[in-house]
């Protein structure tokens, strides 16, 4: 082969390697752009924005025992909508850490929509029992309109469980309409439901 065609054959090699790493890097920058923005999963959470009343209720299991309450709660955007923090101030209740003292229960969670993992996400902390954060990922039905929420963490110790046993949350966000939703939270260790936890919420 003359040192004529060897450079152009070199040349052609050139221009398609360098054609396909521009088209993977356009490719790759569209992919990066879509990833790092909002969507309709995102807009399905800003419906919620605002701020809301509620009246709730905890049931336990093997137990008549039914604790009803009522509060506040604030939810905000952040960053254009990419997230939503929910702020929850309740009534004066003894806490487990109070000494009997009734403190004021507050409540706060981030939510938001996770484009690589395709869930909902959700971190959950309160002043009543919690020390840590609860961390739940979920789908969004749209015929139900409901997102569920799955998550898990550590069990304090407890009489008749043996030690590393998870606690398990199930908790369902349920769209009603414009000016109303409701929240469940359900909790289970070793597959034995503890309690359950119903919050009717109403836009102000």
């Amino acid at each position: 082969m003359s040192k004529v065609k060897i450079a152009y054959s070199l040349c052609l090699i050139l221009l398609l390697v360098a054609f396909t790493t521009f088209s993977s890097f356009g490719q790759e920058k569209s992919e990066t752009a879509r990833l790092s923005g909002t969507n309709e999963n995102h807009q399905v959470l800003a419906s919620l924005a605002g701020s809301w009343t509620f009246a709730g209720k905890h049931t336990f299991a093997g137990s008549t025992h039914i604790i009803e309450f009522k509060g506040t709660m604030t939810r905000t955007p952040l960053w254009d909508g990419r997230y939503f923090t929910s702020e929850v101030t309740g009534q004066e209740i003894p806490m487990p850490w109070s000494n009997g003292k009734p403190v004021t229960l507050h409540e706060m969670m981030t939510e938001g929509y996770d484009n690589v993992k395709g869930k909902f996400v959700s971190s959950y902390i309160n002043n009543e029992f919690e020390t840590g954060i609860i961390l739940l990922e979920g789908d969004y039905n749209t015929a139900s309109k409901t997102i569920t929420y799955e998550g898990e963490t550590l069990s304090p110790p407890r009489i008749n469980l043996p030690a590393g046993s998870m606690r398990k949350f199930h908790v369902l966000l349920k769209f009603i309409d414009n000016d109303h939703y409701t929240l469940e939270w359900h909790e289970s260790i070793c597959g034995k439901q503890l309690f359950d936890t119903v919050l009717n919420f109403t836009r102000k």
